[in-house]
């Protein structure tokens, strides 16, 4: 029996629990918290309004860009999308000049007929493009979302990966198997709704269970942390996700009188996603938040991957995270051997009903469990015969899929590989006013290791932290770094995509453009 379709399911909610909260956007000014309801039938009726509208602007097969504000706007205009079976091409609004120039690349690449805005968008819509801006009809008369369309339902931008509607009902059906507490109670997030598990895990997958999904704004995050603790504890929430670096933000960010009244037993599922998940941030956001009733068992450590749409692997709920140790030496020459006070890595569990190889990136033959290889992923067609290369490194141990990074970011310093990612964990160990997810470490000159870091406190002392972190760096790795640059906060590119991050800041490191806080370069 196949999957029901995400449009069927909410016309379904629409007509079983009209009344039902839907979607729940947050808004703050200040301390203010500004709540706004859209019930299953208002959802229904907005995004048939919509899809009426699309219909009449597209033809099958176009392409249709999302680039509204997180909350309704957004919600709706994805929703309407698969409604009219016009293929949604979810992008970051356009709020502020430099969004907009990034969105009119975006579609100069993807080429969509039309564009749904916000009001008062920023504008980058490239020419030719129809601009559409999104209002919320609550009381349109419903239309029949089209049940025999073929096309694709999204894509997504970042790896211009496309699903179909049978592979979204498909990957949702197996999500709600695989998280029975996402039947029962909100999901909250802040997850940009154009990221894999903002879309899916955060969005679709409470709406396809007919419970509401809770939106934040990601910028609103970022400038109060504490408000997302706050939306799980205040909404029962018993499933939220984040990334290293907002668990880590959320630790450093907030004050015990913030987090003074928080009652987050109820979470059952706190999904690690987007980098490799490690282990010292989960460590530490239970650390922070047990004394209010988080369980370290509700981390739930999953592997997306930019070059799959969907969520690949994930770890059983309701179970400790598995965090194992390996031989750092040993891993380097591509064997993962376990060994006490290596390095700590986080299995991402099993297959969420799609196969998974571990490959030889040049002979491209599978390798040996325990061997580090290419994380090939089996094509979301069904066809045996085509597989998904994810540019992304791991391995395979006691049933669980460990990643460990990125095949194009690995640097080779003095004959050996390193993860520009374990650096990076190494010199957020290292210093305390270092910014999570901050951090950029990448080779100079082929083999020479330069490490930039957002540095946030004004009281203590960036050149003793350089030596702290040069010390670090050498211990763990055996590496002397050529140069390390502690930088204003705001300095480094504000992205949670950690290549581009490197990438960007190698460039502005090359350019000349980091504005230094200290004089002090290590020697060579």
């Amino acid at each position: 029996m196949s999957a029901e379709m995400l449009p069927a399911a909410i016309r379904r909610w629409a007509l079983e629990r009209p009344d039902a909260p839907a979607v729940i956007a947050l808004s703050h000014r200040g301390e203010e918290r500004s709540v706004e309801v859209l019930t299953y039938r208002e959802l229904d009726c907005a995004a048939s309004a919509l899809a009426a509208l699309i219909r009449t602007a597209t033809a099958p097969g176009d392409r249709v860009a999302v680039a509204c504000e997180y909350g309704f706007d957004h919600v709706v205009a994805f929703l309407a999308c698969l409604y009219s079976g016009r293929t949604a091409v979810p992008l970051a609004a356009p709020t502020r000049p430099r969004a907009a120039d990034r969105l009119g690349a975006a579609l100069v690449r993807v080429r969509p007929t039309l564009a749904l805005l916000s009001r008062g968008a920023a504008g980058g819509v490239a020419d030719g493009v129809r601009v559409l801006t999104v209002s919320i009809d609550r009381s349109a008369p419903p239309i029949s979302p089209d049940a025999t369309v073929r096309d694709p339902a999204y894509l997504q931008y970042d790896s211009d990966a496309l699903v179909d509607p049978g592979q979204l009902a498909a990957a949702l059906d197996r999500l709600r198997a695989h998280f029975p507490v996402v039947a029962e109670r909100p999901v909250v997030s802040w997850l940009p709704p154009h990221h894999c598990v903002g879309l899916v895990f955060a969005l679709s997958l409470p709406l396809y269970c007919g419970v509401p999904a809770i939106t934040l704004p990601p910028a609103e995050f970022v400038a109060r942390p504490i408000r997302w603790l706050r939306a799980c504890s205040d909404f029962h929430a018993g499933a939220t996700a984040s990334p290293n670096a907002g668990l880590g933000l959320a630790v450093s960010a907030t004050t015990p009188a913030e987090r003074a009244g928080l009652e987050l037993s109820g979470l059952a599922v706190l999904l690690g996603c987007a980098e490799p998940v490690r282990a010292e941030p989960l460590s530490a956001f239970t650390r922070a938040f047990a004394p209010y009733g988080f369980r370290h068992a509700a981390h739930t450590p999953t592997y997306t991957t930019p070059a799959m749409p969907l969520p690949v692997t994930c770890a059983a709920p309701a179970d400790d995270p598995v965090c194992e140790e390996f031989d750092r030496t040993e891993l380097t020459a591509g064997r993962a051997v376990p060994r006490r006070d290596g390095l700590a890595l986080v299995g991402c569990g099993e297959p969420l009903g799609r196969a998974v190889r571990i490959v030889d990136p040049i002979a491209h033959e599978d390798v040996a469990t325990g061997r580090v290889g290419e994380i090939w992923v089996a094509d979301p067609s069904g066809r045996a015969e085509n597989w998904l290369r994810t540019g992304d490194l791991g391995f395979r141990h006691d049933g669980q899929l460990y990643p460990t990074g990125r095949l194009p970011g690995l640097l080779r310093i003095d004959g050996r590989t390193h993860y520009p990612g374990d650096i990076e964990a190494t010199v957020a160990e290292a210093s305390g006013p270092l910014r999570p997810g901050r951090i950029a470490a990448f080779t100079h000159d082929e083999n020479s290791l330069i490490v930039v870091a957002e540095f946030d406190d004004g009281t203590a002392d960036p050149a003793q932290a350089v030596t702290h972190i040069r010390a670090a760096i050498a211990d763990r790795h055996g590496i002397t770094p050529a140069d390390i640059v502690l930088v204003p906060p705001g300095s480094l590119p504000r992205t949670s995509d950690a290549p581009r991050r490197r990438a960007e800041s190698r460039a502005r490191y090359r350019d000349g453009r980091l504005p230094r806080l200290t004089t002090e370069r290590p020697s060579t």
